[in-house]
């Protein structure tokens, strides 16, 4: 969790006040020129997943190539850092659904699976800023194993601040637990959405991000001043999640990122090999108090509307501890790791260092 001194959470706060953001749903679009999109290496025509953002040659055919206007061409070519932000659902079958995006003091309701996204782009050394494309054409695909073929979920026209939605009608329930891509028609780039209708009693493991999978808040914020830069783990922490994983229990990730900064958040966690699973992101930047009541509130939504079991919870910061123990998770199952560890109560990670506990109790937890 993001835990660093006011002044340079403020700071960052200010940043992302000068993005440009918005909602609604994306509508319009005039002709114009641009590139050609979908171009990139060949051998994809039997892929069964795409390569986020990037992912070269599309093993479907889209229904416009080429960016809708000259100026979005312009803005893509010369800031190649993707800051495309897809929301994720999470829920009941059948019963209430929450998206990613919704704010701190919203609530789920019964509804349809929407997807809500952003396209946006900005250069290195900028990663909280993200400059909108806007009246560009979106279309969302998922691989269905059942038919061996990929299939569309819709599509639409970004608004002038480069958000979208998207409601299948009817919804398709065999995309879910499955990738379901938005396009940028324009120049073929994609970032994932990802829904999570699972019943309640469903096992889960709940883990912050940023000091808690990562060595330190410290390495966040070296990859927002460069894109390029690989945050470094904790010994063994993509190891426990993923063998929490393999015996059967959902991961979930909740951090205090903002949702500018899911682009990057999904691509670590892929290239660390951690295993998918639903990444909940803030509105805004938050800290401290306002990470607490952030954090606290989407527990209560898990635990409460969904009705999903909590059987381990991982964090680093204060505010962790305060969140999860405001939204009632037993101290015995929460587990801190860094400069708090064991506080309040909680279970020390000592050293930065997951393989003990592994040991000594991810390994004999018995299998879901």
């Amino acid at each position: 969790m993001l835990n660093r001194s006011m002044h340079v959470a403020a700071g960052l706060a200010l940043l992302l006040a000068v993005a440009c953001r918005g909602g609604g749903d994306g509508s319009g679009g005039d002709g114009g020129s641009g590139g050609s999109g979908g171009s990139g290496q060949g051998g994809l025509s039997n892929a069964t997943e795409l390569q986020c953002p990037y992912p070269g040659q599309l093993p479907f055919e889209l229904e416009s190539t080429g960016f809708q206007k000259a100026d979005n061409k312009t803005l893509a070519d010369n800031n190649p850092r993707s800051k495309d932000e897809t929301a994720d659902t999470l829920g009941l079958p059948g019963g209430v659904i929450a998206n990613t995006f919704i704010d701190v003091a919203g609530s789920p309701a019964a509804g349809d699976i929407n997807y809500r996204g952003r396209k946006a782009r900005t250069g290195n050394g900028s990663g909280l800023l993200g400059f909108p494309l806007p009246e560009e054409n979106v279309s969302l695909w998922y691989y269905d194993p059942s038919a061996k073929a990929w299939q569309t979920l819709g599509r639409t026209t970004t608004d002038t601040n480069g958000y979208y939605d998207v409601t299948p009608s009817p919804a398709l329930e065999t995309a879910l637990g499955q990738p379901v891509y938005a396009v940028l028609e324009g120049d073929g780039s994609c970032a994932e959405h990802y829904d999570y209708l699972l019943p309640s009693g469903t096992k889960v493991v709940l883990t912050d991000i940023d000091g808690t999978m990562t060595l330190s808040d410290e390495e966040l914020f070296k990859q927002i001043d460069d894109g390029n830069y690989d945050p470094l783990e904790n010994t063994s922490s993509s190891v426990m999640m993923n063998k929490w994983s393999d015996k059967g229990y959902e991961v979930v990730y909740l951090t205090a990122r903002p949702h500018n900064f899911r682009a990057e958040t999904r691509a670590w966690l892929q290239e660390h090999d951690f295993p998918v699973g639903p990444v909940i992101s803030a509105n805004e930047l938050v800290f401290d108090e306002s990470a607490r009541d952030y954090k606290s509130a989407w527990v209560e939504r898990l635990t409460g509307d969904f009705g999903w079991d909590i059987i381990a919870a991982y964090g680093n910061a204060e505010s962790d501890v305060q969140a999860y123990e405001d939204a009632g998770i037993p101290k015995d199952i929460t587990f801190i790791i860094g400069p708090f560890a064991g506080s309040s109560g909680t279970q020390a990670i000592e050293n930065n260092d997951y393989t003990a506990h592994i040991s000594d109790f991810v390994d004999p937890y018995p299998a879901n």
